[in-house]
Protein backbone atom coordinates (compact mmCIF):
# COMPACT_ATOMS: atom_id res chain seq x y z
CA UNK A 1 0.00 0.00 0.00
CA UNK A 2 3.02 2.34 1.03
CA UNK A 3 4.58 2.12 -2.65
CA UNK A 4 0.53 2.77 -4.49
CA UNK A 5 0.78 5.71 -1.78
CA UNK A 6 4.51 6.73 -2.96
CA UNK A 7 3.37 6.35 -6.62
CA UNK A 8 -0.10 8.56 -6.40
CA UNK A 9 1.81 11.21 -4.38
CA UNK A 10 4.52 11.33 -7.02
CA UNK A 11 2.39 11.77 -10.07
CA UNK A 12 0.78 14.09 -8.19
CA UNK A 13 4.19 16.05 -7.78
CA UNK A 14 4.62 15.93 -11.30
CA UNK A 15 1.15 17.37 -12.39
CA UNK A 16 1.81 19.90 -10.15
CA UNK A 17 5.02 20.81 -11.28
CA UNK A 18 3.70 20.49 -15.08
CA UNK A 19 0.58 23.15 -13.91
CA UNK A 20 3.00 25.24 -12.89
CA UNK A 21 5.20 25.39 -15.97
CA UNK A 22 1.90 26.44 -17.74
CA UNK A 23 1.08 28.45 -15.50
CA UNK A 24 3.65 30.62 -15.83
CA UNK A 25 3.75 30.05 -19.89
CA UNK A 26 -0.01 31.85 -20.00
CA UNK A 27 1.33 34.61 -17.76
CA UNK A 28 4.48 35.18 -19.87
CA UNK A 29 1.71 35.24 -23.29
CA UNK A 30 -0.61 37.76 -21.60
CA UNK A 31 2.34 39.70 -20.57
CA UNK A 32 3.46 39.82 -23.88
CA UNK A 33 0.00 40.64 -25.88
CA UNK A 34 -0.84 37.42 -26.79
CA UNK A 35 -3.47 34.79 -25.59
CA UNK A 36 -3.15 32.55 -23.06
CA UNK A 37 -4.01 29.20 -24.27
CA UNK A 38 -2.82 26.36 -21.62
CA UNK A 39 -5.74 26.80 -19.59
CA UNK A 40 -8.29 23.69 -20.75
CA UNK A 41 -4.77 21.90 -19.67
CA UNK A 42 -4.60 23.23 -16.57
CA UNK A 43 -7.90 22.70 -15.53
CA UNK A 44 -8.14 19.01 -16.47
CA UNK A 45 -4.42 18.54 -14.90
CA UNK A 46 -5.99 20.16 -11.62
CA UNK A 47 -8.87 17.80 -11.67
CA UNK A 48 -6.10 15.13 -12.00
CA UNK A 49 -4.56 16.24 -8.97
CA UNK A 50 -7.81 16.26 -7.16
CA UNK A 51 -8.75 12.64 -8.10
CA UNK A 52 -5.41 11.46 -7.18
CA UNK A 53 -5.74 13.74 -4.04
CA UNK A 54 -9.23 11.37 -3.41
CA UNK A 55 -7.58 8.05 -3.89
CA UNK A 56 -4.64 9.05 -1.52
CA UNK A 57 -7.16 9.74 1.01
CA UNK A 58 -9.46 6.10 0.69
CA UNK A 59 -5.82 4.59 0.48
CA UNK A 60 -5.02 5.59 3.71
CA UNK A 61 -8.36 5.17 5.23
CA UNK A 62 -8.20 1.55 4.37
CA UNK A 63 -5.24 0.89 6.18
Amino acid sequence: MDQRLDALTNRADDLEAEIAALVDQDVMAVMTGTEAVNSDKILRLTQDINIISTARERLRAVA
